[in-house]
């Protein structure tokens, strides 16, 4: 049986580590000796074989519309299965394009689940070239996801389909996507 008395002295002890540790973390945290940098040299084909982040995208060989910029743009993303190609709208919202860049504004998914717009404001990595379509990799929330189901993380999809809708040599159109065997998405872009 333990007292009360040896009960309250361990909650004493605890708390009085936690606030050294606190103490302790509060510090400024100098470099330590003991971490040693080696320089590695390493060929393009080992390069090629180490693991990615999931946005990343080789632009080099595209032919990016580096001096395009166009603000306020408005952007739709729908859903289209293969089968019925009914369309739904998966996030809407504002983009803009610095330099040949997109990047995302305030938009709301609809999905649910994980779906944040931190998601696509950070990790996407889509630029657009001199034709006007863009091209990249993107995360995306291709399920619904309602209450008590489990949440998923996005999908990163790569864009590099041609133009379905709009004009060519401008930013504003209709861009389909693949995004696995039962769906592909459009990406719309529109008030450039």
């Amino acid at each position: 049986m333990i007292s009360i008395r040896a009960i309250s002295c361990c909650c004493i002890i605890l708390l009085s580590l936690s606030w050294t540790g606190f103490a302790l973390a509060t510090e400024k945290l100098l470099p330590s000796s003991n971490v040693v940098v080696f320089e590695v040299s390493m060929n393009k084909e080992t390069m090629a074989g180490l693991k990615r982040l999931p946005w990343e995208f080789d632009h080099s060989s595209f032919d990016i519309w580096t001096d395009l910029n166009a603000t306020n743009c408005w952007f739709e993303i729908n859903r289209r299965p293969f089968e019925n190609k009914r369309l739904e709208k998966m996030v809407s919202g504002k983009l803009d394009i610095i330099n040949g860049e997109i990047i995302f504004g305030a938009h709301k998914w609809r999905t649910g689940g994980m779906a944040s717009p931190d998601y696509l404001k950070h990790e996407s990595n889509l630029k657009v070239l001199r034709n006007g379509r863009p091209v990249g990799r993107m995360p995306y929330f291709h399920l619904f996801i309602n209450k008590g189901e489990v949440a998923l993380p996005p999908v990163f999809v790569e864009l590099t389909r041609n133009r379905e809708g709009g004009d060519s040599g401008s930013a504003s159109g209709v861009f389909s996507f693949y995004v696995d065997d039962w769906q592909e998405a459009l990406f719309e872009i529109r008030n450039c």
